[in-house]
């Protein structure tokens, strides 16, 4: 009598890990071409004269709630904010975009609840859009007023 079983090798979907150390994480980034320091353009003037509806942040920083910042360059964030949650559904996890100043300079080292505060949009809100983003802003002035 033959066997006639097939056996299989390799991992399962269920063996599936997520990230464990932010290397891990970057190379997530990578395969979707987001490599650490990108730029979108070789003129911030320029590129933002170009894109004058779109909510860019040049010298982003993101968070990862448990890491803290895995990654940082240029993001137009109404162009790119698909490809962000594509990763964070990958990495199964929110994604926070910092403004430079608030995930640099020393400030990275803040707790993750106080950065996340800041955070100019993250993978769970609406789509971002210069727009979108000054009435974020406006509807934040009013409650701590």
């Amino acid at each position: 009598m033959i066997d006639k079983t097939i056996k299989l090798t390799g991992e399962y979907p269920s063996d599936w890990k997520p990230p464990s150390t932010i290397a891990d994480i970057q190379q997530t980034f990578e395969a979707y071409n987001f490599f650490d320091g990108r730029m979108i353009g070789g003129s911030k003037t320029g590129y933002c004269t170009e894109h004058s509806d779109d909510l860019i942040v040049f010298n982003a920083n993101v968070l990862m709630p448990g890491y803290g910042k895995v990654w940082y360059g240029d993001l137009n964030l109404t162009e790119d904010y698909l490809v962000l949650r594509e990763i964070s559904e990958c990495l199964n996890t929110t994604l926070y975009v910092l403004w430079e100043s608030d995930g640099r300079f020393g400030e990275e080292n803040k707790p993750i609840d106080e950065l996340v505060k800041k955070s100019v949009w993250n993978t769970d809100e609406p789509n971002p859009t210069k727009e979108w983003y000054k009435n974020k802003v406006c509807i934040f002035k009013s409650i701590i007023s």
